[in-house]
């Protein structure tokens, strides 16, 4: 598990902070026990019961189960800070992904406030995604069930690593930036980190996720040279240029040995 702190902390604390200036709660060290905290290969609960936009009963596993990619993306509808920014970039870098909504991948928007409803699930859904009905038809906006007071998504964001806290004195949850990219079957892939999100970090993490199930031939070729660095939370050339040098050092070190044991004069 790898802690991270300082790409996702610094919107987590603009989005607490910006609410009219209002003063916080929450202490300097609460902040940083909320810092998203990485899972990569972790199984998300199957289990999780959550209701849709309008307002059916859903489990997590009829989402994990539809053969594609998720982009799993935690935050609450009623939101005025972070989380409208964090969904707007959202659609603006998907959009411009070749990847095809609902096809290729689906996306999983979870409110972690127990207060918003199927209701607010459908108007943030018109709000961020309506302009384009492709993306539209593969976004699932979704709360949890009234009946169990946050307790079932808090267990899906946990197995996440996705922390936050209800601050008491604004009425507003603090909690990081980021998006979870999410393989068929509900296995967690990789972490997209903070907001200003770039569609070719996107594009390769979603191709990456799917196992070979989605992207072209150049998507694929396209993953040779960008490698993917966990921390930053970003596909990075460099970090594929080291991979590529690691393999290729990896290559002559084998074919080394191999000469060398050709070259020893046989006992007997």
């Amino acid at each position: 598990m790898t802690r991270l702190t300082m790409p996702t902390l610094f919107f987590l604390l603009l989005g607490t902070a910006s609410v009219q200036a209002s003063p916080t709660a929450l202490l300097p060290g609460q902040f940083t026990q909320l810092a998203f905290e990485q899972h990569p290969g972790a199984q998300l609960p199957r289990d999780v019961r959550l209701r849709d936009d309008a307002g059916h009963a859903v489990t997590t596993a009829s989402l994990f189960d539809g053969g594609r990619p998720l982009v799993l993306v935690f935050d609450y509808y009623r939101c005025t800070t972070l989380c409208g920014v964090v969904l707007g970039d959202l659609a603006a870098a998907l959009a411009q992904t070749p990847l095809a909504p609902g096809k290729d991948y689906a996306v999983m928007a979870v409110s972690i406030d127990p207060g918003d409803s199927p209701a607010d699930a459908a108007a943030l859904k018109a709000r961020h995604f309506e302009r384009d009905p492709t993306l539209a038809g593969a976004i699932h906006a979704l709360v949890g069930d009234p009946s169990d007071r946050g307790r079932e998504v808090r267990r899906l964001a946990s197995a996440a690593g996705f922390r936050y806290q209800l601050d008491e004195a604004t009425g507003q949850y603090a909690h990081p930036a980021s998006v979870v990219l999410v393989s068929p079957g509900g296995t967690v892939s990789r972490y997209i980190l903070g907001v200003g999100y770039d569609p070719t970090d996107l594009r390769l993490g979603l191709v990456d996720a799917s196992r070979g199930a989605v992207g072209s031939v150049a998507d694929h070729l396209l993953l040779l040279c960008y490698g993917y660095d966990a921390k930053q939370g970003r596909y990075n050339a460099e970090v594929g240029r080291l991979i590529q040098a690691t393999g290729v050092l990896s290559v002559l070190a084998l074919g080394l040995l191999v000469w060398r044991t050709a070259r020893r004069p046989r006992k007997g």
